[in-house]
Protein backbone atom coordinates (compact mmCIF):
# COMPACT_ATOMS: atom_id res chain seq x y z
CA UNK A 1 0.00 0.00 0.00
CA UNK A 2 0.83 3.39 -0.92
CA UNK A 3 1.32 5.87 2.02
CA UNK A 4 -0.15 9.19 1.80
CA UNK A 5 3.39 11.05 0.89
CA UNK A 6 4.13 8.65 -1.65
CA UNK A 7 0.40 9.12 -3.41
CA UNK A 8 0.99 13.08 -2.76
CA UNK A 9 4.01 12.70 -4.82
CA UNK A 10 3.04 10.54 -7.77
CA UNK A 11 -0.04 12.64 -7.95
CA UNK A 12 1.63 16.10 -8.16
CA UNK A 13 4.25 14.27 -10.32
CA UNK A 14 1.81 13.11 -12.80
CA UNK A 15 -0.50 16.03 -13.20
CA UNK A 16 2.55 18.50 -14.65
CA UNK A 17 3.74 15.68 -16.37
CA UNK A 18 0.74 14.88 -18.53
CA UNK A 19 0.67 18.85 -19.15
CA UNK A 20 4.41 19.15 -20.21
CA UNK A 21 3.84 16.22 -22.58
CA UNK A 22 1.03 17.89 -24.29
CA UNK A 23 2.95 21.04 -24.70
CA UNK A 24 5.67 19.72 -26.01
CA UNK A 25 4.14 17.61 -28.70
CA UNK A 26 2.00 20.98 -29.86
CA UNK A 27 5.74 23.02 -29.41
CA UNK A 28 7.52 19.62 -31.79
CA UNK A 29 5.15 19.65 -34.31
CA UNK A 30 4.89 24.00 -35.35
CA UNK A 31 7.40 23.36 -37.68
CA UNK A 32 6.81 19.96 -39.31
CA UNK A 33 3.26 21.70 -39.42
CA UNK A 34 4.46 24.50 -41.41
CA UNK A 35 6.04 22.04 -44.58
CA UNK A 36 2.80 19.81 -44.52
CA UNK A 37 0.99 22.73 -44.82
CA UNK A 38 2.79 24.25 -47.48
CA UNK A 39 2.78 20.96 -49.37
CA UNK A 40 -1.02 20.78 -49.24
CA UNK A 41 -1.45 24.43 -50.61
CA UNK A 42 1.29 24.61 -52.80
CA UNK A 43 2.15 21.27 -53.87
CA UNK A 44 -1.39 19.33 -54.15
CA UNK A 45 -0.68 16.83 -51.32
CA UNK A 46 -4.11 15.26 -50.36
CA UNK A 47 -5.24 16.30 -46.73
CA UNK A 48 -5.77 12.48 -45.39
CA UNK A 49 -2.21 12.38 -46.18
CA UNK A 50 -0.88 15.31 -44.24
CA UNK A 51 -2.85 14.35 -41.22
CA UNK A 52 -1.74 10.56 -40.86
CA UNK A 53 1.75 12.04 -41.39
CA UNK A 54 1.33 14.51 -38.80
CA UNK A 55 -0.22 11.97 -36.17
CA UNK A 56 2.77 9.34 -37.05
CA UNK A 57 5.41 11.47 -36.23
CA UNK A 58 3.88 12.12 -32.72
CA UNK A 59 5.95 8.98 -31.35
CA UNK A 60 9.02 10.38 -32.66
CA UNK A 61 8.65 13.96 -30.70
CA UNK A 62 7.68 11.87 -27.79
CA UNK A 63 11.62 9.83 -28.21
CA UNK A 64 12.94 13.80 -27.53
CA UNK A 65 10.56 15.23 -25.39
CA UNK A 66 9.39 12.81 -22.96
CA UNK A 67 12.63 13.52 -20.63
CA UNK A 68 12.85 17.45 -20.53
CA UNK A 69 8.63 16.81 -19.66
CA UNK A 70 9.68 14.86 -16.43
CA UNK A 71 12.13 17.07 -15.68
CA UNK A 72 9.77 20.08 -15.86
CA UNK A 73 6.93 17.98 -13.97
CA UNK A 74 9.85 16.88 -10.71
CA UNK A 75 11.17 21.04 -11.03
CA UNK A 76 7.20 22.47 -10.85
CA UNK A 77 6.58 19.78 -8.00
CA UNK A 78 10.24 20.92 -5.99
CA UNK A 79 9.46 24.43 -6.40
CA UNK A 80 5.65 24.53 -5.92
CA UNK A 81 6.56 22.04 -2.78
CA UNK A 82 9.18 25.11 -1.42
CA UNK A 83 7.08 27.98 -2.22
CA UNK A 84 4.46 26.42 0.27
CA UNK A 85 7.01 25.72 2.60
CA UNK A 86 5.88 21.81 2.27
CA UNK A 87 9.77 20.97 2.55
CA UNK A 88 10.39 22.93 5.76
CA UNK A 89 7.67 21.09 7.12
CA UNK A 90 8.70 17.65 6.27
CA UNK A 91 12.16 18.06 7.60
CA UNK A 92 10.98 19.65 10.55
CA UNK A 93 9.13 16.87 11.28
CA UNK A 94 12.00 14.46 10.97
CA UNK A 95 11.59 13.39 7.50
CA UNK A 96 14.52 13.28 5.16
CA UNK A 97 14.27 14.82 1.89
CA UNK A 98 15.93 11.73 0.03
CA UNK A 99 12.41 10.15 1.29
CA UNK A 100 10.36 12.12 -0.81
CA UNK A 101 12.74 11.62 -3.88
CA UNK A 102 11.62 8.03 -3.92
CA UNK A 103 8.36 8.16 -5.01
CA UNK A 104 9.24 10.56 -7.78
CA UNK A 105 12.38 8.05 -8.88
CA UNK A 106 10.24 5.93 -9.30
CA UNK A 107 7.73 7.92 -11.56
CA UNK A 108 10.53 8.61 -13.33
CA UNK A 109 11.32 4.51 -13.97
CA UNK A 110 8.40 4.14 -15.11
CA UNK A 111 8.03 6.90 -17.83
CA UNK A 112 11.63 5.66 -18.81
CA UNK A 113 9.68 2.50 -19.33
CA UNK A 114 6.88 4.20 -21.39
CA UNK A 115 9.48 5.79 -23.51
CA UNK A 116 11.49 2.67 -24.00
CA UNK A 117 8.26 0.87 -25.04
CA UNK A 118 7.08 3.74 -27.29
CA UNK A 119 11.00 3.75 -28.93
CA UNK A 120 11.11 -0.02 -29.15
CA UNK A 121 7.33 -0.59 -30.45
CA UNK A 122 5.76 2.82 -31.78
CA UNK A 123 8.71 4.46 -33.59
CA UNK A 124 10.52 2.25 -35.56
CA UNK A 125 6.75 1.22 -37.71
CA UNK A 126 6.09 5.43 -37.83
CA UNK A 127 9.13 6.31 -39.30
CA UNK A 128 8.79 3.60 -41.85
CA UNK A 129 5.57 4.40 -43.11
CA UNK A 130 5.92 7.76 -42.58
CA UNK A 131 9.01 8.27 -44.38
CA UNK A 132 7.52 5.81 -47.31
CA UNK A 133 4.57 8.44 -46.94
CA UNK A 134 6.42 11.01 -47.73
CA UNK A 135 8.22 9.77 -50.39
CA UNK A 136 5.46 8.21 -52.56
CA UNK A 137 2.44 9.87 -51.83
CA UNK A 138 3.73 13.91 -50.72
CA UNK A 139 6.77 13.99 -52.84
CA UNK A 140 5.41 12.00 -55.58
CA UNK A 141 8.79 11.09 -56.59
CA UNK A 142 8.91 6.96 -57.66
CA UNK A 143 11.64 5.12 -54.98
CA UNK A 144 15.46 5.00 -55.97
CA UNK A 145 16.02 1.59 -57.52
CA UNK A 146 18.05 0.35 -54.56
CA UNK A 147 19.85 1.69 -51.21
CA UNK A 148 23.44 1.27 -51.15
CA UNK A 149 25.31 -0.60 -47.95
CA UNK A 150 22.08 -1.24 -46.47
CA UNK A 151 21.30 -5.43 -46.45
CA UNK A 152 17.49 -6.83 -47.75
CA UNK A 153 16.08 -10.29 -47.68
CA UNK A 154 13.94 -11.69 -50.65
CA UNK A 155 11.39 -14.41 -49.41
CA UNK A 156 13.30 -17.55 -50.38
CA UNK A 157 15.23 -16.52 -46.70
CA UNK A 158 18.66 -14.94 -49.04
CA UNK A 159 20.31 -11.60 -47.71
CA UNK A 160 21.42 -9.39 -50.50
CA UNK A 161 24.17 -6.58 -49.60
CA UNK A 162 25.12 -4.67 -52.60
CA UNK A 163 28.16 -1.84 -51.30
CA UNK A 164 27.61 0.92 -55.29
CA UNK A 165 24.98 1.15 -56.96
CA UNK A 166 24.78 2.82 -60.53
CA UNK A 167 21.05 2.76 -61.74
CA UNK A 168 21.38 4.39 -65.16
CA UNK A 169 23.56 1.03 -66.31
CA UNK A 170 21.90 -1.07 -63.99
CA UNK A 171 24.90 -2.07 -62.59
CA UNK A 172 26.11 -2.70 -58.97
CA UNK A 173 29.59 -3.76 -57.51
CA UNK A 174 30.65 -5.26 -54.79
CA UNK A 175 28.11 -7.93 -53.78
CA UNK A 176 27.35 -10.38 -51.11
CA UNK A 177 24.82 -12.76 -51.65
CA UNK A 178 24.25 -15.09 -48.07
CA UNK A 179 21.95 -17.97 -48.27
CA UNK A 180 20.28 -19.66 -45.76
CA UNK A 181 18.11 -22.11 -47.70
CA UNK A 182 20.54 -25.30 -47.53
CA UNK A 183 21.52 -27.80 -45.25
CA UNK A 184 24.90 -25.18 -44.64
CA UNK A 185 25.14 -21.75 -44.88
CA UNK A 186 26.55 -20.44 -48.65
CA UNK A 187 28.13 -16.86 -49.47
CA UNK A 188 28.27 -15.46 -52.58
CA UNK A 189 30.31 -12.71 -53.39
CA UNK A 190 31.10 -10.82 -56.88
CA UNK A 191 32.63 -7.49 -58.04
CA UNK A 192 30.26 -6.55 -60.26
CA UNK A 193 26.32 -7.58 -61.25
CA UNK A 194 23.84 -6.80 -63.60
CA UNK A 195 20.16 -7.09 -63.02
CA UNK A 196 16.95 -7.23 -65.50
CA UNK A 197 13.29 -7.78 -63.88
CA UNK A 198 14.17 -10.94 -61.16
CA UNK A 199 17.10 -11.93 -62.75
CA UNK A 200 20.26 -11.33 -61.65
CA UNK A 201 23.82 -11.61 -63.60
CA UNK A 202 26.81 -12.08 -61.05
CA UNK A 203 30.44 -11.62 -62.62
CA UNK A 204 34.06 -12.27 -61.37
CA UNK A 205 32.87 -13.80 -58.29
CA UNK A 206 33.46 -16.88 -55.76
CA UNK A 207 31.02 -19.31 -54.10
CA UNK A 208 31.74 -20.22 -50.30
CA UNK A 209 29.95 -23.70 -49.32
CA UNK A 210 29.94 -24.28 -45.00
CA UNK A 211 29.67 -26.56 -42.58
CA UNK A 212 28.38 -27.25 -39.35
CA UNK A 213 31.38 -25.90 -37.63
CA UNK A 214 31.84 -22.74 -39.31
CA UNK A 215 34.86 -24.35 -41.68
CA UNK A 216 34.75 -24.01 -45.76
CA UNK A 217 33.57 -27.40 -46.90
CA UNK A 218 33.39 -25.94 -50.89
CA UNK A 219 34.78 -23.20 -52.92
CA UNK A 220 34.69 -22.39 -56.55
CA UNK A 221 35.29 -19.35 -59.07
CA UNK A 222 32.78 -18.16 -61.69
CA UNK A 223 33.30 -15.78 -64.27
CA UNK A 224 29.59 -15.51 -64.63
CA UNK A 225 26.34 -16.75 -62.61
CA UNK A 226 22.94 -16.00 -62.80
CA UNK A 227 20.43 -16.06 -59.64
CA UNK A 228 17.00 -15.65 -59.76
CA UNK A 229 15.30 -13.15 -57.06
CA UNK A 230 11.33 -13.36 -56.21
CA UNK A 231 10.76 -10.06 -56.92
CA UNK A 232 12.17 -7.12 -58.62
CA UNK A 233 14.73 -5.00 -57.28
CA UNK A 234 12.63 -1.90 -57.36
CA UNK A 235 10.16 -3.61 -54.67
CA UNK A 236 13.09 -4.41 -52.13
CA UNK A 237 13.65 -0.68 -50.99
CA UNK A 238 9.98 -0.56 -49.22
CA UNK A 239 11.50 -3.54 -46.71
CA UNK A 240 14.51 -1.61 -46.47
CA UNK A 241 14.51 -0.15 -43.12
CA UNK A 242 17.43 2.08 -41.65
CA UNK A 243 17.93 2.04 -38.50
CA UNK A 244 15.46 4.65 -36.86
CA UNK A 245 12.69 2.22 -38.61
CA UNK A 246 13.91 -0.83 -36.52
CA UNK A 247 13.37 -2.84 -33.29
CA UNK A 248 16.29 -3.32 -31.03
CA UNK A 249 15.73 -7.42 -32.45
CA UNK A 250 16.10 -6.14 -36.44
CA UNK A 251 19.17 -4.12 -35.70
CA UNK A 252 20.50 -6.57 -33.92
CA UNK A 253 19.65 -9.42 -36.53
CA UNK A 254 21.30 -6.61 -39.11
CA UNK A 255 24.28 -6.37 -37.35
CA UNK A 256 24.50 -9.98 -37.34
CA UNK A 257 24.55 -10.44 -40.83
CA UNK A 258 26.74 -7.83 -41.59
CA UNK A 259 29.24 -8.99 -39.72
CA UNK A 260 29.54 -12.07 -40.86
CA UNK A 261 29.79 -10.36 -44.20
CA UNK A 262 32.84 -8.38 -42.96
CA UNK A 263 31.48 -4.75 -42.66
CA UNK A 264 31.75 -1.82 -40.85
CA UNK A 265 29.06 -2.12 -38.02
CA UNK A 266 30.38 0.43 -35.33
CA UNK A 267 27.83 2.91 -36.26
CA UNK A 268 25.13 0.41 -36.22
CA UNK A 269 25.93 -0.67 -32.71
CA UNK A 270 26.19 2.89 -31.54
CA UNK A 271 22.46 3.08 -32.65
CA UNK A 272 21.81 0.18 -31.37
CA UNK A 273 22.60 1.35 -27.51
CA UNK A 274 21.39 4.56 -27.74
CA UNK A 275 18.05 2.66 -28.31
CA UNK A 276 18.17 1.67 -24.74
CA UNK A 277 19.98 4.66 -23.52
CA UNK A 278 17.85 7.16 -24.90
CA UNK A 279 14.92 6.32 -22.68
CA UNK A 280 16.79 6.13 -19.67
CA UNK A 281 16.92 9.61 -19.88
CA UNK A 282 13.97 10.44 -18.81
CA UNK A 283 14.69 8.98 -15.16
CA UNK A 284 18.13 10.97 -15.46
CA UNK A 285 16.81 14.30 -16.34
CA UNK A 286 14.32 13.26 -13.06
CA UNK A 287 17.31 13.39 -10.97
CA UNK A 288 19.29 16.73 -12.23
CA UNK A 289 15.77 18.32 -12.13
CA UNK A 290 15.67 17.57 -8.39
CA UNK A 291 19.16 18.29 -7.63
CA UNK A 292 19.12 21.86 -9.73
CA UNK A 293 16.01 22.68 -7.12
CA UNK A 294 17.70 21.48 -3.67
CA UNK A 295 20.76 23.09 -4.44
CA UNK A 296 19.14 26.69 -5.43
CA UNK A 297 15.71 26.64 -4.19
CA UNK A 298 16.35 27.41 -0.17
CA UNK A 299 12.83 28.22 0.93
CA UNK A 300 9.06 29.51 -0.42
CA UNK A 301 10.66 33.10 -0.93
CA UNK A 302 13.80 32.28 -2.60
CA UNK A 303 12.69 33.41 -6.38
CA UNK A 304 16.52 34.12 -7.33
CA UNK A 305 16.59 30.78 -6.37
CA UNK A 306 13.82 29.50 -8.66
CA UNK A 307 14.90 31.60 -11.37
CA UNK A 308 18.77 30.14 -11.34
CA UNK A 309 17.69 26.48 -11.05
CA UNK A 310 15.41 26.65 -14.40
CA UNK A 311 18.29 28.33 -16.18
CA UNK A 312 20.65 26.10 -15.05
CA UNK A 313 18.25 22.85 -16.00
CA UNK A 314 17.74 24.28 -18.99
CA UNK A 315 21.31 24.87 -19.86
CA UNK A 316 22.31 21.53 -18.36
CA UNK A 317 19.68 20.20 -20.84
CA UNK A 318 21.16 21.59 -23.98
CA UNK A 319 24.73 20.73 -23.02
CA UNK A 320 23.25 17.23 -22.78
CA UNK A 321 21.90 17.19 -26.36
CA UNK A 322 25.29 18.59 -27.28
CA UNK A 323 27.56 15.99 -25.12
CA UNK A 324 25.27 13.17 -27.26
CA UNK A 325 25.39 14.67 -30.74
CA UNK A 326 29.25 14.63 -30.10
CA UNK A 327 29.40 11.35 -28.22
CA UNK A 328 27.27 9.44 -30.94
CA UNK A 329 30.09 11.14 -33.80
CA UNK A 330 32.84 9.80 -32.23
CA UNK A 331 31.13 6.20 -31.56
CA UNK A 332 30.62 6.40 -35.32
CA UNK A 333 34.14 7.30 -36.43
CA UNK A 334 35.54 4.79 -34.44
CA UNK A 335 36.98 6.80 -31.62
CA UNK A 336 35.11 5.55 -29.02
CA UNK A 337 33.65 2.24 -27.57
CA UNK A 338 30.29 2.24 -29.06
CA UNK A 339 28.85 1.39 -25.62
CA UNK A 340 30.45 4.32 -23.88
CA UNK A 341 29.14 6.58 -26.83
CA UNK A 342 25.64 5.82 -26.15
CA UNK A 343 25.48 5.62 -22.36
CA UNK A 344 28.50 8.51 -21.53
CA UNK A 345 26.15 11.35 -21.43
CA UNK A 346 23.29 9.49 -18.97
CA UNK A 347 26.28 8.19 -16.92
CA UNK A 348 28.01 11.70 -16.48
CA UNK A 349 24.63 13.60 -15.90
CA UNK A 350 23.59 10.18 -13.10
CA UNK A 351 26.50 10.75 -11.11
CA UNK A 352 26.58 14.15 -10.82
CA UNK A 353 23.33 14.82 -10.49
CA UNK A 354 23.31 11.53 -8.22
CA UNK A 355 25.99 13.06 -5.73
CA UNK A 356 24.42 16.24 -5.69
CA UNK A 357 21.08 14.79 -4.96
CA UNK A 358 22.29 12.93 -2.31
CA UNK A 359 24.24 15.91 -0.36
CA UNK A 360 20.99 17.83 -0.22
CA UNK A 361 19.10 15.13 1.14
CA UNK A 362 21.31 14.34 3.88
CA UNK A 363 23.01 17.54 4.64
CA UNK A 364 20.26 20.58 4.14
Amino acid sequence: MLKILDRYAIREVLGPFILAVAGFIIIGMMDFLFTLVDMFVNHGAPLWAVVRLLIFKIPVILVIFFPMAFLFACMLFLVRMAKDNELTVLRASGIPLGRLMLPMLACGVVASGFAFLNNEKLVPWTNHVSNNLIRTVIMKSPPPTIMEEIFFKDEGGRFFFIKRVDSAKAMMEDIMVYELTGAFPRVILAKRASWNEKTWTLYEGIIHKYNEDGLIDYEARFESLQLHVDREVRSFYDQQKTPIEMTTFELKQKIDVMARGGANTKDLFVDLFMKQSVPVSSFVFGVVGAACCLLFVWSGRDWWGVIVSVIVAVLLVGFFFFLTAVCRSLGRGGLMHPFLAAWLPNLLYLIVGGVVLLRQSLFK
